[in-house]
């Protein structure tokens, strides 16, 4: 990894107050990656939630984002055990999901950051360049390695609302991230994306995020949706996810053949 693919470039955005977009990726192609990279994502995330992803695949993904310019984001499963591979693999932020507790936001700190704020152990990974620079890079690295990564904890339950001010008191959270879909099944509602309560979760954790001095991020539909949560005061957007790109294109120009 080069030194310069260790700089958190949406992070970077984030804190000049920039709005930043990004998308769910499951074809695990590079060929996608690559492409999507190039059409001005600032960042794209490796979704290994609900698909079957090995580290090596994530490592190899992350480096085809790396060679294009794109952040590269991994969403883990519901437990906490390959956030540390995705960190040493060189990801910049990762996505949590199902949070609902603040035992879950800490144990997700702990996997990702070194201490103060977590308890990750120290090694040689591939996020240091395999210790090339020496022991000082390797011992500034440990130092500074935490301003650089993004833990992000998604809040897709109402139980999690409930316990949003437990969750918020983490040190080491760089973001909540508001699954809506997730949202509206555990509520009953599925779909129902304007329904009155769901409005109400979105507006209050929005709310209470950004008092606590978090980044807020959303799910969006597309750029007409992102663009009425971005003046809301959302900071960055996962917008739409590769497959459904693909298919919305070709739907479309299929619809314009007449035979």
């Amino acid at each position: 990894m080069k030194k310069e693919c260790r700089i958190n470039k949406v992070k970077k955005m984030l804190q000049k107050k920039q709005q930043v977009v990004g998308t769910f990726c499951v074809s695990h192609s590079p060929a996608v990656f690559e492409t999507l990279a190039n059409c001005g994502m600032d960042y794209l995330i490796i979704d290994t939630e609900h698909f079957m992803t090995n580290p090596e695949t994530i490592e190899q993904l992350i480096t085809v984002m790396e060679a294009t310019g794109v952040t590269p984001f991994v969403r883990v499963q519901e437990n906490v055990d390959l956030v540390n591979r995705c960190v040493s693999a060189g990801a910049r932020g990762v996505i949590i999901p199902m949070v609902n507790t603040r035992e879950q936001a800490q144990a997700a700190v702990n996997a990702m950051k070194y201490k103060p704020l977590g308890t990750r152990g120290v090694c040689n990974p591939r996020a240091i360049t395999y210790a090339t620079g020496g022991m000082e890079s390797l011992l500034n690295f440990y130092n500074t390695e935490n301003d650089n990564l993004m833990c992000i904890v998604m809040m897709e339950t109402e139980e999690a609302y409930h316990n949003l001010p437990e969750i918020l008191s983490v040190k080491g959270i760089d973001s909540i991230f508001i699954g809506r879909t997730d949202l509206t099944h555990n509520l009953g509602i599925t779909g129902e994306f304007h329904h009155p309560k769901v409005e109400k979760i979105i507006e209050d954790t929005l709310k209470m995020g950004k008092e606590a001095g978090l980044y807020m991020g959303i799910y969006t539909l597309d750029g007409k949706d992102s663009n009425i949560f971005f003046d809301m005061g959302f900071d960055l957007v996962a917008m739409g996810g590769d497959m459904m790109f693909l298919s919305m294109a070709a739907r479309n120009e299929l619809a314009k053949i007449t035979r």
